[in-house]
């Protein structure tokens, strides 16, 4: 057994306290007095979450950006980078999604790296080289970090990796930097219940497909195995709870600690082809990440499954279905929170397939599933099974 683990440096995560606790606390630890926010539209628009944070920032508060759309495109970036830059911030807060996640460390990207029209990022995301090869650009680090109060289950909080889509080219495009991970996460079921019910499940299945994408890597280890398992038990058996009781905040925390726990392989190479081919779904056909794991997962499994039965039999134990294949035991749970489980479900046109196919291995973002991904019928194969 031979490898490296990765730790990221994410200094603490907080779990179960309010945020009017654990946010006050980070703020005197951190020392900030110019803090700047980027929120979720629904939650600033249509909560009092955005409300509650300012009443804790108190004059720390300059500014706030709650128009990102999902996948964080460039064109939205621009405009929270000019509003950033104008307000110099010290700290950055993240109030919802993964796109809000995301915005946030792109913001710290942009301003590290004086970005200031849509061309100018394409010297800091991660790109294939003439040798095939992934190349990641270092991204400079002028020590502005971000706390993430995480209002859905998408794990960005945990990774070193930021995501945006470039809207003019239809693709995503990932930049990494230690940097980017969250200094601090604030887990508060409280505010995790403003999440609408379609995204509470929809992105808790995408930590399930973290979960099961590391248990099933040739890159396992026990260290992931340990989390991983363990995430994935918490995470099916607490979203089957919040599915049948919306107001349960006990159900609600142990997802967040079972993303915390799942999450723990992502961004270290564990992710497969559910991952990579959810990338340039979301690009060219606008599907949420959270649905794009509903749809591609079990296929995946059922592309893998000659390759590495041993492993999805593990995946079937954690969803308290023994001797079930794998992708069955995803399609159960899937029909049991009432989630999409067909690409055509979820709006993809059937001549997307092959663009969404060339995109994948252009980018190589599956070069790490268990059963190579070489060909374009490869992933045919799996978009067919999951058609």
């Amino acid at each position: 057994m031979q490898g490296v683990y990765e730790y990221f440096p994410t200094e603490r995560i907080n779990f179960g306290e309010t945020i009017e606790v654990a946010l006050r606390r980070e703020l005197e630890q951190m020392g900030a007095k110019r803090v700047f926010v980027l929120a979720s539209n629904t939650l600033s628009q249509q909560t009092d979450a955005l409300t509650r944070v300012k009443a804790i920032l108190q004059d720390r508060f300059v500014g706030v950006f709650d128009a990102m759309p999902a996948h964080s495109p460039r064109s939205a970036l621009l405009q929270a980078l000019a509003m950033a830059r104008e307000v110099e911030p010290d700290l950055l807060i993240s109030l919802g999604g993964g796109s809000s996640i995301d915005g946030a460390k792109l913001v710290q990207v942009g301003l590290a790296e004086t970005i200031r029209s849509h061309d100018d990022f394409n010297a800091f995301h991660a790109q294939r080289g003439a040798d095939g090869q992934i190349f990641v650009p270092k991204i400079r680090d002028n020590g502005l970090r971000q706390i993430a109060i995480p209002t859905t289950l998408s794990g960005a909080e945990y990774t070193t990796t930021g995501g945006s889509v470039d809207d003019i080219a239809h693709k995503k495009d990932l930049y990494i930097a230690r940097q980017l991970v969250p200094v601090a996460v604030i887990l508060d079921p409280s505010i995790a219940r403003l999440t609408t019910e379609w995204l509470w499940l929809s992105t808790g299945f995408r930590a399930v497909d973290h979960a099961v994408e590391s248990i099933c890597s040739p890159t396992a280890n026990p260290f992931t195995d340990a989390t991983c398992i363990h995430g994935l038990r918490m995470l099916q058996r607490s979203m089957r709870r919040t599915k049948k009781d919306p107001d349960d905040l006990d159900a609600r925390l142990q997802s967040q600690m079972g993303v915390w726990l799942s999450t723990s392989g992502m961004g270290r190479g564990q992710h497969g082809a559910s991952h990579g081919i959810s990338y340039s779904l979301a690009a060219i056909a606008n599907v949420p990440h959270g649905h794009c794991s509903c749809v591609l997962l079990p296929a995946t499994m059922r592309f893998n499954a000659k390759v590495n039965p041993e492993r999805q039999q593990i995946v079937s134990e954690a969803l308290d279905r023994p001797g079930q294949p794998a992708a069955d035991a995803l399609l159960e749970l899937l029909e049991e929170l009432g989630l999409p489980r067909r690409l055509r479900d979820v709006g993809v046109q059937r001549e997307q397939l092959v663009p969404i196919a060339r995109t994948v291995l252009a980018t190589g973002q599956a070069r790490f599933n268990p059963r190579p991904v070489r060909e374009e019928s490869d992933v045919l194969e799996i978009l067919e099974t999951a058609w």
